[in-house]
């Protein structure tokens, strides 16, 4: 692929060039510049929302909040949302490290915490997979 340029036009404008690629992501297009670290902020956002599910469920196992509501009231956030972020700690670990790495499931983002995950990791992975 080609790299930037710049050239000075007739006129004295500048022209600067740019090679970019679209990529057709979820329900839109994502620019990816060559080069460019790529940093996808859904998946950021997924990841960041397992860490937070994975911390929560394991402040009510250790006792240290009773429950989901007592822990909502703490960290000053709605109980359903709580509740919801909690529902992505039961994830089975190959489709968190995939996520980590970069693979691109279907239906992985914030979002799979407002459906019904199932309890089988093999029924989890073949819910993201259609």
């Amino acid at each position: 692929m080609k790299t930037v340029t710049t050239d000075l036009l007739p006129n004295g404008n500048l022209q600067v060039s740019v090679p970019i690629c679209l990529k057709q992501h979820g329900n839109g297009k994502k620019v990816i510049v060559p080069g460019a670290d790529a940093v996808d902020p859904s998946r950021q956002a997924f990841l960041l929302a397992v860490a937070r599910g994975r911390r929560w469920q394991r402040l009510i196992d250790e006792g240290k909040v009773e429950n989901v509501k007592t822990l909502a009231a703490a960290i000053g956030r709605d109980i359903s949302y709580v509740a919801r972020i909690i529902r992505l700690s039961v994830l089975a670990p190959d489709i968190i490290a995939g996520a980590i790495a970069g693979e691109d499931f279907a239906g992985l983002s914030v979002d799979l915490a407002r459906r019904a995950i199932p309890d089988l990791w093999s029924d989890q992975k073949e819910l993201l997979t259609r």
